[in-house]
């Protein structure tokens, strides 16, 4: 490695430097040729069997051939595009991309450490390493590095992801792999997104205006005897469309009590139709529509079974239900997790959110002790073309599934074995069950959905042959199990509301600062006053840990409008490698105005139903 490459490493990117210190001289470059290309440039010849050999650049020209490789990208690269280079090579591609973009950030990502370190013993990291770089990944032998992922989990920029032809036959198995991890972290991040985007307010105001209910209803993991569902079976029933299959074998386990019943979702509306009650209808949807769920339940004045909700689920749904209610506190509830935190178990208490009301189900029946656990009609794709079972239909969503829809559909594997179709969200609620089947050790799973998504760590078994082997012995049931008194104390209640108003009065001060400093970061900007603006920097980094550190803020505040929070932060973690403070002011500028605006917007919405809640629960201002 030339010596200045060795000081460059070592000055920005240490941790690389030091692989290549321990591990270089281990490194088999035996299958890496440095040629000169016709037009004089050097290139490498990277040798595979029988003495053949792969260009990783053009043998002719490599220049020309790198003009090509970024003309093909040119037209998606706009101002505020970040490109992720995949494969360095000798750097040509790259060189050609700082020439045309120089104001664009970009990251690299070499696959070979043998031709990253071939390449540096005859050519200048300077030529393609420039302060735009935001990273420099470098494959190891040593363990499979996940760190490029945060990149595309966090940069807020448009992402360009250019990779070098060659590498496609080079690295092929890596490069397969790469694009999987990244479409996967894609993914994830869009249907984040889209979720935040969707119930970041709701999850809070439901959160506050359902603490009431809270307060006066038992915590079926805190307040309800465990003993009513430990170590019996439990059965979970979903609204799929194979439920219609099995619900005359419901209605046998429930005759017989060979299990007890949870009701999830729009599930119920089916068993309704069938004239089958289960032991409890379990619902967590912060959505405004959940309450439609059980309007045939409230029309037919069945009122009796007991309602298992998550704390922040669509408050219209316990306003409309007046029959018995247990809940159960869910990681979105950021007044109860706030107002009770004192009195929490957390990882025993607390229910993380979930794709689906039937993964919820799932995660209390565990930590209730329940075994077996059994899931019914929860098929996770479409079964006859449709969504849900039969019995069960809305105004505002059709059972059947359209042509379009199943035209778009991904596919999966059933219980059978057979491809069937499914989309995004049943993938996303079977693979939360199956990470949740490796937490939860120790229980039987079963799964009785004919035609239903294979779930692994849940096999299948018809339901008949459950009754047959596994349920076959009546349970002691208690049809009065959910009568218990609340265990919370109120005593503290006051204080933390005292607390609550303190914090909200500093978050005013706060955003007031944060306004002046705005108006000053304009003026000092534009006079390129590098000490002013260095000195407004620091006090912009100290409002910004104010602000993060404020109780309403960090609370409640920041859930209420998480994705402008998280969008800004992303932004200050990407600045703070910046050196230069008028680009930072520059940069901070351009979000900063509209947060402060959400944050004022969010903050007069917010504490409406902040005082609303205090009435509510009698708690003194």
């Amino acid at each position: 490695m030339l010596i200045d490459n060795t000081l460059l490493l070592r000055e920005h990117f240490p941790q690389i430097r030091k692989y290549f210190l321990e591990y270089g001289k281990y490194l088999d470059c035996n299958n890496l040729e440095i040629l000169n290309s016709k037009s004089g440039q050097k290139t490498i010849r990277y040798l595979i069997e029988d003495n053949k050999g792969i260009m990783v650049h053009s043998a002719y020209d490599p220049v020309h051939e790198a003009e090509r490789i970024i003309a093909a990208h040119r037209d998606e690269i706009k101002k505020d595009t970040h490109v992720f280079f995949y494969g360095i090579g000798m750097g040509y591609h790259v060189e050609r991309f700082k020439e045309l973009f120089p104001n664009n950030s970009y990251s690299l990502y070499e696959p070979s450490p043998e031709i990253f370190y071939k390449m540096t013993q005859h050519k200048l990291l300077e030529s393609i390493i420039t302060k735009k770089i935001e990273h420099l990944y470098i494959h190891s032998h040593i363990n499979e590095s996940n760190e490029y992922l945060e990149e595309f989990n966090t940069n807020n920029k448009d992402i360009r992801l250019i990779v070098l032809p060659s590498y496609e036959n080079i690295v092929k198995d890596k490069i397969q792999h790469f694009r999987t991890k990244i479409t996967e972290a894609i993914r994830v991040r869009r249907a984040g997104l889209h979720t935040n985007v969707s119930f970041q307010k709701l999850w809070v105001i439901n959160s506050l205006l359902n603490f009431k209910e809270v307060l006066e209803t038992p915590n079926i993991l805190r307040d309800i005897d465990h003993s009513q569902f430990a170590g019996k079976p439990a059965i979970i029933v979903s609204a799929g469309p194979s439920l219609a299959e099995d619900i005359e074998h419901i209605r046998y386990i429930k005759e017989k009590k060979l299990a007890n019943i949870f009701s999830v979702g729009s599930a119920i509306n089916s068993l309704i139709s069938y004239d089958v009650l289960p032991d409890a209808v379990c619902t967590y949807d912060p959505g405004k529509m959940n309450h439609k769920v059980f309007e045939l339940m409230i029309e037919n004045n069945i009122d009796y079974i007991p309602m298992v909700f998550g704390s922040s689920v669509g408050y219209e749904t316990l306003t409309n239900y007046q029959g018995p209610k247990v809940h159960f506190i869910t990681s979105q509830d950021r007044s109860s997790i706030y107002f009770l935190r004192e009195q929490l178990n957390i990882e025993q208490d607390i229910v993380m959110d979930s794709p689906s009301i039937a993964v919820m189900t799932f995660q209390i029946l565990n930590k209730l002790g329940a075994n077996p656990i059994i899931f019914a009609g929860q098929n996770l794709g479409y079964l006859y073309d449709r969504l849900y079972s039969e019995g069960i239909e809305y105004d505002h969503i059709n059972s059947i599934v359209d042509k379009k829809k199943l035209g778009k559909a991904l596919k999966t594997t059933d219980v059978y074995g057979n491809e069937i179709k499914t989309n995004i969200g049943f993938n996303n609620m079977r693979e939360s069950i199956e990470q949740l089947t490796k937490i939860f050790k120790g229980t039987t799973f079963i799964n009785t959905t004919k035609g239903g998504a294979e779930i692994e760590g849940v096999p299948f078994q018809p339901i008949e042959d459950v009754i047959k082997n596994t349920i076959n012995q009546p349970i002691k049931k208690n049809d009065l199990w959910w009568k218990s008194h609340n265990s919370y104390s109120k005593t503290e209640m006051d204080n933390k509301m005292e607390e609550l108003y303190k914090a909200m009065d500093k978050y005013n001060n706060i955003i007031s600062k944060f306004d002046a400093l705005c108006d000053s970061f304009g003026d000092h900007n534009k006079l390129r006053n590098q000490l002013k603006v260095g000195e407004l920097l620091i006090q912009f980094n100290s409002l910004y840990n104010q602000l993060n550190q404020n109780i309403y803020y960090k609370n409640f505040l920041s859930f209420y409008i998480r994705v402008q929070v998280q969008y800004v932060a992303n932004e200050v973690k990407r600045l703070n490698s910046e050196i230069d403070s008028v680009y930072v002011i520059n940069e901070v500028l351009k979000f900063l105005p509209n947060f402060l605006q959400q944050c004022k917007q969010g903050n007069k919405e917010l504490e409406q139903f902040i005082r609303h809640s205090q009435k509510n629960t009698g708690a003194k201002e």
